[in-house]
């Protein structure tokens, strides 16, 4: 009996040893190395990225490049910009509509146009030349007048001292070291300052308009006064003694149409209340009108 209980006993144990190892074989896992069919790297590759918002780094740049990327997701979008950029007139026939760069044209052209001549090349430079002497308390001196620079001013500059109007007028300002101003006819409520001589309250109106200063107010040079007001220069100028060239601009711009260029002394010696006993033409160039 026993060796039959101990047969069957070893039948039984048989039996379940074969059972375990199919059960066993069933329920193997495999590695992503392992048995994984072709093309599911890529899979891998999402499952990844879409869980940790990152690509794995463990891909093949090949298979890396197998999954979309967020350029190949605007495609569209990118071709329309493309489309657009290449549509677009070359840069050269574009309009410029900006107000700055307007601007700045603008200042370019002005800053061309206007070439200030130097003072000290005025005499050699400047083809038509007037000459004027004023005779003073003081003494003489010679101005030359330059209609080339100052279309305006230096044809009614000359026509004043044909006139005679500077013939007894008194040196009403000097600003030290600055300036020496005549030419003023009326006071300031507007009584006539040479009563016996009407003709330079009339010629005292007569106003010029503005233009721009073509070289410097430097010292020597002569320029209009006038009020703060454009158009408004008309009969007083002053004498520059020394370097003003900020009024080359200051108030609408004080054109320089003349200079002294004899008896610079005489001119620096003048004083309120010296006079200008007479100022006539001695010399002009060849232009009729002049």
């Amino acid at each position: 009996m026993r060796i039959v209980w101990f047969s069957v006993l070893l039948v039984v144990a048989a039996l379940l040893l074969v059972a375990c190892r199919q059960t066993s074989a069933e329920k193997k896992v495999y590695t992503p190395a392992e048995g994984i069919a072709e093309g599911s790297a890529v899979m891998v590759a999402e499952g990844v990225s879409s869980a940790t918002g990152t690509e794995s780094s463990e891909l093949p740049e090949t298979e890396q490049g197998d999954v979309p990327q967020d350029d190949e997701a605007t495609d569209d979008s990118s071709g329309e910009e493309q489309e657009s950029a290449e549509d677009a007139p070359p840069e050269s026939e574009q309009p410029d509509d900006s107000p700055e760069d307007e601007t700045v044209d603008e200042s370019q052209d002005a800053d061309e146009e206007i070439e200030r001549i130097p003072a000290s090349q005025l005499p050699s430079r400047m083809s038509h030349i007037v000459k004027a002497m004023f005779e003073t308390n003081k003494g003489s001196f010679i101005i030359a007048i330059y209609p080339e620079i100052a279309p305006q001013s230096a044809p009614h500059f000359i026509m004043l001292i044909r006139e005679g109007f500077y013939d007894g007028i008194v040196i009403h300002r000097y600003a030290r070291s600055d300036l020496v101003q005549m030419g003023l006819v009326s006071d300031q409520s507007g009584t006539p300052l040479y009563p016996d001589d009407p003709r330079k309250a009339e010629l005292a109106q007569i106003t010029i308009v503005d233009e721009p200063c073509l070289s410097e107010n430097t010292d020597m040079t002569i320029s209009f006064a006038k009020p703060d007001a454009p158009d408004s220069a008309s009969c007083q100028f002053f004498i520059n003694l020394r370097d003003n060239r900020r009024l080359d601009e200051l108030n609408y711009g004080f054109t320089v149409m003349a200079q002294v260029v004899h008896g610079q002394d005489v001119v620096r010696s003048l004083r309120v209340g010296d006079e200008i006993g007479n100022a006539q033409i001695i010399e002009r160039d060849m232009d009729p009108s002049l």
